[in-house]
């Protein structure tokens, strides 16, 4: 079977801890890639979740938890929305 190269840009200091922990299992830096390749090839798929972070922070599940349960309370009448004006919201601040 013909060989080929690949050539992949990675932080140093994760590069020393991958190769360490590949080093820990019997295998090379080369070697666990091409599990990793092979287990893709076969499965068709990552073998394992990849998913962003979301950034913003406001659906976040803590904030998500709150905000349910602050529908809850209004739901229940434990809560009500008060109305101000931009003029008494600056003179609040004040």
């Amino acid at each position: 079977m013909a060989q080929a190269n690949l050539t992949i840009r990675i932080d140093n200091t994760d590069k020393k801890l991958f190769s360490d922990i590949c080093k820990s299992m019997g295998l090379t830096v080369s070697a666990a890639y091409n599990v990793f390749t092979k287990a893709v090839i076969r499965n068709r798929r990552i073998p394992f979740e990849v998913a962003a972070e979301n950034d913003d922070g406001f659906y976040n599940p803590a904030n998500i938890k709150h905000l349910e349960e602050q529908v809850k309370l209004y739901n229940e009448g434990k809560m009500k929305f008060v109305t101000k004006t931009l003029e008494e919201l600056e003179e609040m601040a004040k």
